[in-house]
């Protein structure tokens, strides 16, 4: 599931993958928030990758091993992401409610069962901020210190310290770094 390539959801490996994420998450969300090491454990096992983060129940991943999640960042309510091709997140990213991140672009054909589809990674740089309901399609990179509004749909690159947001998201200005 390399960026660009054709694959098959419905090959054995791939919905077996699928089922594996899918029981993982719903462990996820059902353990206590209090208890850190069960759920770190579990993380550790559907993305193996993963640093040190804070996740809200509701998590949804359909693959898990193309995940990586930086340091220190948090994810809150009901996050989905589709990581038919690697998914990055940064260290100190902030992701709203309702997030979802998307590697897939779309089936080739939809009439039969075997369906091929592609996907183009999704990479998201350090200290981001995606507010609530934010949309992040395939194959889009944020920069670093970025910032996209509640709503939007990304469909392209932004830059670093760039406040973005709309359907479909667009710069609306520069963010000024204080170097205090």
């Amino acid at each position: 599931m390399s960026s660009g390539e054709q694959y098959s959801p419905a090959d054995d490996t791939l919905s077996r993958a699928r089922l594996l994420a899918q029981q993982l998450c719903n462990t996820y969300n059902a353990l206590p928030l209090d208890d850190h090491q069960r759920r770190f454990l579990t993380l550790q096992q559907l993305m193996p990758a993963t640093k040190r983060c804070q996740i809200e129940p509701g998590l949804r991943i359909e693959y898990g091993f193309n995940c990586v999640i930086g340091k220190g960042t948090f994810i809150n309510y009901n996050a989905t992401i589709i990581d038919a091709c690697p998914v990055v997140l940064g260290n100190q990213v902030l992701i709203g409610p309702n997030t979802v991140i998307s590697t897939v672009v779309g089936r080739h054909t939809i009439d039969t069962p075997a369906a091929s589809e592609t996907a183009r990674p999704v990479k998201v740089g350090h200290r981001v901020w995606l507010a609530a309901n934010v949309t992040l399609c395939a194959g889009v990179t944020i920069g670093d210190n970025a910032v996209i509004g509640a709503g939007s749909v990304v469909t392209q690159d932004v830059p670093a310290n760039a406040l973005c947001f709309g359907n479909p998201a667009r710069q609306i200005r520069k963010i000024a770094q204080n170097t205090q």
